[in-house]
């Protein structure tokens, strides 16, 4: 990749060729999403200039800001649109993770050669950065269907392997195995790695290199600078609904059962959270599917709550630089202390999602970010032994 002079220069790497110029672009990641997108456009006014329309689905791309690479994939779509005096093209695309979400996991007899990637499996080996990433999970040499005693990360690096995709596991104490776990016929593989996400209450995201990465709330660090009103921050804002949020929290479950374990002990596990901060009786039952148990429908429930209250409060900041004072590029699941007197915020947030975009007007980049515990897999919650439940039968007594 060429030296950028221009920090924040978009430019794309296709077939060894740097296309840059770009007069619109909008990028964004996000941790609830395993596949960033892109969308680059630029307007001819000499129609006949072939240089950008030889771009064309299906390519390989590597997106850049400046020098860093912030996405490898694939072009997805490139849209043309032309009259007399000139011919905007468009160019889409989307990190190589979205073939787990658009094509079905491999059955056994249904797969490629070789039980691995297919023939493009050795295509990404000369692009910058593919080998600079944390040491992979290992998937099996065969294409599974089914797993017995296995931990959720290696089923995972399982079902992406046949699509090429390389797993990193930036979570240390990812090792309980799951007794079953089997696919269902027709479900695209994030379908599949969705329920387990629900087991283990995993954070599963992509990064720049098109990896699929299971990790940790802040585990990309903290950012150098804070988000301030009157200091780096154009404009906020926050929804503040709490129309998803509820007092009660169950989750019910069934394992499968043996000599020693039967009849109810097996298909009655249930988990319960109480969200002591919801004044009025509001029940939320969940059914959790596959093999469960009582402490995986209570860390469930936890999980629940927690979420659910912490997007309460999730604000979106506007700022006009894509980089911070250091010139890092801002980065998603990494830490940041907000204070913003407007939406009475003055907290650590984790940046959840990020949409950085460029058009006539300039540069900005949009921030999402969430309280960190949100994200807690333990299903941690902090109880105020003083706090008590509003007896909600007498909060209207005095309402005419």
């Amino acid at each position: 990749m060429k030296e950028s002079a221009n920090l924040n220069e978009v430019s794309i790497l296709v077939d060894g060729q740097v296309y840059k110029g770009w007069k619109s672009a909008r990028i964004e990641c996000g941790i609830e999403q395993i596949s960033r997108a892109f969308a680059l456009s630029v307007t001819d006014n000499f129609p006949g200039n072939e240089s950008f329309r030889r771009l064309q689905p299906g390519q390989e791309v590597q997106l850049f800001i400046g020098n860093d690479v912030v996405c490898t994939g694939y072009i997805t779509s490139t849209p043309i649109r032309y009259d007399a005096k000139s011919v905007t093209v468009q160019v889409q695309g989307k990190s190589k993770t979205v073939d787990l979400v658009d094509c079905c996991s491999p059955w056994a007899a249904i797969a490629p050669s070789g039980g691995g990637a297919g023939k493009k499996s050795d295509s990404w080996q000369d692009v910058k950065g593919v080998k600079e990433t944390t040491k992979p999970v290992q998937p099996a040499k065969t294409v599974n269907k089914s797993w017995h005693n296995q931990t959720a990360k290696q089923i995972i690096a399982d079902l992406c392997a046949p699509y090429g995709i390389r797993v990193v596991c930036e979570v240390k104490d990812l090792n309980t195995k799951l007794v079953n776990f089997t696919v269902n016929p027709g479900e695209k593989v994030f379908e599949s790695i969705n329920r387990l996400l629900t087991k283990e209450n995993l954070i599963v995201t992509d990064n720049e290199y098109g990896d699929l990465v299971i990790t940790e709330p802040g585990f990309a660090g903290r950012c150098s600078d804070s988000l301030e009103v009157g200091k780096n921050i154009l404009l906020g804002s926050a929804n503040f609904d709490l129309s998803k949020v509820f007092s009660t929290y169950v989750v019910l479950g069934q394992h499968k059962g043996s000599d020693l374990e039967f009849g109810r002990e097996v298909c009655q596990d249930k988990g319960v959270a109480i969200d002591e901060k919801m004044d009025r009786y509001r029940l939320l039952v969940i059914k959790d599917t596959g093999q469960s148990s009582n402490s995986l429908t209570q860390n469930r429930a936890e999980f629940e709550k927690n979420l659910r209250y912490a997007q309460v409060t999730s604000p979106t900041h506007v700022l006009q630089s894509w980089r911070d004072s250091k010139n890092l590029i801002w980065k998603m699941n990494s830490l940041v202390f907000v204070k913003d007197t407007m939406l009475s915020i003055s907290a650590d947030y984790l940046i959840s999602k990020i949409v950085f975009s460029i058009d006539n007007s300039g540069s900005k980049v949009a921030l999402t970010s969430i309280r960190p515990e949100a994200y807690n897999r333990k299903g941690y919650s902090q109880k105020n032994s003083n706090s008590k439940k509003t007896n909600t039968a007498d909060s209207w007594s005095e309402v005419k």
